[in-house]
């Protein structure tokens, strides 16, 4: 089971907002692109609120500020969720063979609400907390003539299928809204009166991790039972060996991955130690273990670390290793809330590509006002975060207690909102917009739109592993590059541009050459300068109709055959399958047209 969707519903200052987890082309990472106090956390805490739910006497903090005197009304989060094709099969055996109830309808998803009133500011007492949940559950018995949906039918099979749905079925959310918190020295292995809730959150990545080292490994059987029986030569060695195989999880999970991304120095090693400290009673062990960064001859506490060190290795230790925890129902959700904030820009750019490892298997929302911490890849799932009530212009002016949050699809934002640019500029920079007299900026490959970008973007990357390293930029259309083109001289900056060889193409070249002048008739292309073969094509052309409906069908399989080429599907499909790193079997006739254009590209770059 997965989550497909998300609307909020008065939670603090968000009047409704809605955030689509299921659409095309398919991604499983998104971001919220905000500026400071535009409700980014605002977003992420409704949705944990949806998991995780509130005592009554913390009620007053889901009333936006501004109606906190007065608030009648509800605030609610909805979350639509998919089925995997066995926990379908799942509940129609259940509805069969128990209650002799045979779905009729095909269903595929269902939404929990759950749900919390107010007057004047007060919980209602009847009906403070509900949780709704809709019935796509229709069908019959044998006998009966009619069809009806479940809970109509019958109200206890209705509440053993929602029971199975809840306690099997109904996938985790994981919010971090910071990673700093103090790593203990010691985890203790059993727990014990008094404890801190960081111990039961360290316990169970112990448990991540050794899940990591095999399966059917636990603490107590594993761990505790060797640790108490040391004496004994074969549990003391058994131990030990786990130990090493925890530590070497460890270094190839994060100190591996900290090298790559902030280059290797003196090696660095985790060194898993364990010991027990006697309780209060005198008699009783408490077992522990150490995990501890051995550099040399060194030793040190991951306290003892730089804070970018402590963050990353925190970071990765809940999330990298979290996959592996087998209690964990369906497609679990990782909710961050300004990751890597504490990180240089270099570090944060080059954390993004462990990004898709992580959450290989899940699904990630994180927020961001860093355009360090974007990925061009990732717009499909991009949201521009907005509080309305700021003036950002002029923050001081703004009154904090008024709040409107929005969050909106960034495509959808930059076509409403062309003049706000301070909303979406992240983006942007992430796309070498705007940058800065101090930033060294790649040369750049200015594309004649969206679709063109991704196509490129894919055979460079993917069919041909980055071989030629070139940098695209995703135009708005042919008509829309004399403003970016007369700044990119003004900079200085080196481009190309590679325009299809329709008529939209040829007469857009020869215009701006006109309009601008001899600096960039070097620098502007069609297909046709690159093939005089390739007259009057677009980009889509270089492909086989064969090649066209492969890519469709990859993504969408329900695509017939005798539907052909649908344009809107294909470029969606290529962006799906670029986004997700796929490679897909192309002619080399197809690949060598490919080659050809970034060679060209290349040459005239120099």
């Amino acid at each position: 089971m997965k989550y497909s969707k998300f609307t909020v519903t008065n939670y603090k200052g968000i009047p409704k907002i809605t955030l689509d987890l299921d659409r095309k082309p398919e991604t499983n990472i998104f971001t919220l692109v905000g500026l400071n106090e535009s409700g980014k956390t605002s977003i992420l805490e409704a949705i944990h609120l949806f998991h995780e739910g509130i005592e009554k006497e913390n009620a007053h903090t889901l009333i936006p500020k501004s109606q906190q005197h007065s608030f009648s009304d509800t605030v609610s989060v909805v979350a639509e969720l998919t089925f995997s094709a066995d926990e379908i099969t799942k509940i129609k055996k259940l509805l069969e063979s128990k209650y002799k109830f045979l779905l009729t309808e095909d269903f595929t998803k269902i939404t929990v609400t759950e749900k919390y009133s107010f007057k004047d500011s007060i919980p209602v007492e009847e009906k403070w907390e509900e949780t709704l949940w809709s019935d796509p559950f229709v069908g019959k018995t044998k006998q009966a003539k009619s069809t009806k949906k479940l809970n109509q039918w019958n109200s206890g099979a209705w509440g053993e299928v929602i029971e199975l749905i809840h306690t099997e079925f109904l996938p985790t959310i994981i919010y971090y809204p910071d990673f700093l918190f103090k790593f203990p020295e010691k985890i203790y292995l059993e727990k014990f009166e008094g404890e801190g809730q960081e111990q039961e959150e360290y316990r169970g990545v112990i448990q991540d991790v050794l899940n990591s080292v095999g399966t059917n490994l636990t603490i107590e059987k594993d761990l505790l039972e060797r640790m108490r029986n040391k004496d004994q030569e074969s549990y003391s060695k058994a131990l030990s060996q786990l130990l090493l195989k925890m530590s070497a999880k460890l270094d190839n999970e994060i100190l591996k991955k900290w090298d790559e991304i902030f280059g290797s120095g003196q090696k660095k090693e985790v060194e898993i130690d364990w010991g027990n400290d006697v309780a209060a009673d005198g008699i009783t062990a408490r077992h522990f273990v150490k995990l501890e960064i051995k550099q040399g001859s060194d030793e040190y506490s991951i306290n003892d670390r730089s804070l970018g060190f402590r963050w990353f290795f925190s970071f990765l230790i809940f999330t990298a290793f979290r996959q592996s925890r087998t209690t964990d129902p369906g497609e679990t959700l990782f909710l961050l809330d300004e990751p890597a904030s504490n990180l240089h820009q270099r570090s944060q750019q080059k954390l993004l590509q462990s990004l898709s490892d992580i959450v290989s298997n899940s699904k990630l929302i994180y927020s961001t006002h860093s355009h360090h911490l974007i990925n061009p890849k990732w717009l499909a799932g991009a949201y521009i975060v907005k509080n309305a009530a700021i003036n950002y212009g002029n923050p001081e002016e703004s009154d904090t207690t008024e709040t409107d949050i929005s969050a909106t699809l960034y495509k959808n934002f930059v076509a409403k909102y062309p003049d706000e640019e301070d909303h979406f500029k992240p983006i942007l920079d992430a796309l070498q917009y705007t940058p800065s007299n101090l930033e060294i900026v790649p040369s750049t490959v200015f594309t004649e739109g969206k679709n063109d970008y991704y196509t490129f973007k894919y055979f460079a990357e993917i069919i041909l592993k980055d071989k030629y390293k070139l940098h695209f930029y995703p135009g708005a259309g042919v008509d829309k590059y004399a403003d970016v083109f007369r700044l990119y001289l003004a900079w200085n900056r080196n481009f190309v541009t590679m325009f299809d060889s329709d008529k939209a193409g040829t007469d857009s070249q020869k215009r701006y050459i006109e309009e601008i002048g001899p600096d960039v008739s070097g620098k502007i292309f069609t297909l046709q300068n690159v093939d005089p073969k390739w007259k009057k094509i677009t980009t889509e052309d270089l492909f086989s109709d064969t090649e066209k409906l492969k890519v469709i069908q990859a993504c969408f399989e329900n695509h017939k055959k005798e539907e052909g080429y649908v344009k809107s599907k294909f470029n969606t499909a290529v962006q799906e399958l670029y986004i997700g790193n796929r490679p897909s079997d192309f002619n080399a006739t197809t690949v060598a047209k490919f080659e050809k254009i970034f060679k060209y590209i290349s040459e005239k770059l120099k």
